[in-house]
Order: C-alpha cells, then sequence, then structure tokens
C-alpha cells in the first residue's frame, strides 16, 4: 500500500473534484442536466478545499499537484464537454470543438504543472466549473442559449492556453 504513504489529507479532497467529474458525466449522459451542472460547481470547491488544507497543512507536494490536475481535467475539462453534448447531440463541429476545449485544458494544466510561477499563466481550467453551471441556469431559463456553447467552449479553450497572466483568488 506505498501509494498510501503518499497520499495526504488534502488528496482525499482531491479524489472529492474527481468524483464529482465522473459521476457529473454519468448524470449528464442519463439526462440529469441539472444534477450534473451543480456536481460541476462542487468539484470546485473540493479543489479550492484541497489547495486551502495542502497549504495549511504544510502538505503541498508533486504527487498532490498531479492528481489535482488530472482531477481538473475531468471536473472541468470533460465534464463540461459531456454535458454540452449530451444536451445537444453538437454533431461532428459541436464535437471538433468540444475536443479543442478538452485538449486546452489538458495543455494548460500541463503548463501550469511544470511552471514555478506564484500565479497563473492562462485562465485556470477551474474557471468552468462556475461558468458551465451558471450556463446550465441560463439554460434552463433561455434553452436557445445552448447553441451558444460552443462559441463559450472556444473562447475559453483560447484563454485558457494563453499567455495571459492571473493572480491567484484563492
Amino acid at each position: 500500500m506505498q501509494i498510501l504513504r503518499l497520499m495526504k489529507l488534502a488528496d482525499i479532497f482531491t479524489v472529492g473534484n474527481l468524483c464529482c467529474g465522473i459521476v457529473s458525466i454519468l448524470l449528464a449522459i442519463d439526462g440529469h442536466y441539472g444534477l450534473s451542472a451543480w456536481l460541476l460547481f462542487l468539484a470546485v470547491v473540493f479543489d479550492v478545499l484541497d489547495g486551502k488544507i495542502a497549504g495549511l497543512l504544510h502538505q503541498k507536494n508533486l504527487f498532490g499537484k498531479q492528481i489535482d490536475s488530472m482531477s481538473d481535467l475531468v471536473s472541468f475539462g470533460v465534464a463540461p464537454a459531456l454535458l454540452y453534448y449530451s444536451m445537444s447531440s453538437p454533431g461532428v463541429l459541436g464535437i471538433a470543438v468540444s475536443l479543442f476545449f478538452v485538449a486546452c485544458g489538458m495543455l494548460r494544466l500541463a503548463r501550469y504543472n511544470i511552471s514555478e510561477g506564484s500565479g497563473f499563466v492562462g485562465v485556470p481550467i477551474t474557471v468552468n466549473g462556475v461558468l458551465f453551471p451558471l450556463l446550465f441556469l441560463l439554460f434552463s431559463s433561455f434553452p436557445e442559449s445552448l447553441k451558444y456553447w460552443p462559441m463559450v467552449f472556444l473562447i475559453q479553450g483560447f484563454l485558457m492556453i494563453s499567455t495571459v497572466k492571473i493572480s491567484r483568488i484563492f
């Protein structure tokens, strides 16, 4: 059980983030879009808590950074794309845009993992855990707004891989 020796208390919250992302995907596939969107936001809560706890308990390490990024890719990259796909059956162009978005999220996280600065370069992928639940709320009142999600995926994809410098909020 050597893997358990690598795990710290903060990593339990990282696993919570991952679980929220996976369950969000499963709920989207089953047509429970509201719950799926809500879990994206809950994943943000877990993501913020894992970072805060790691800092407070002096548990920041490379293992935690890696599993955090893997969880973030699922919860804030794959899950929003699957939510959109499940809600709209977008066709080839929509799928291509979703793939672009997920790939940009992966590239952004990989760049972050090898960076040594204190801030962020590019918009953090975690922003999607707030943005897409908000877009879902908009969709609930204005279903036609779903047709604009591909544009949001494109913009967010470019922002994630951009060189815009962003300070930490949490």
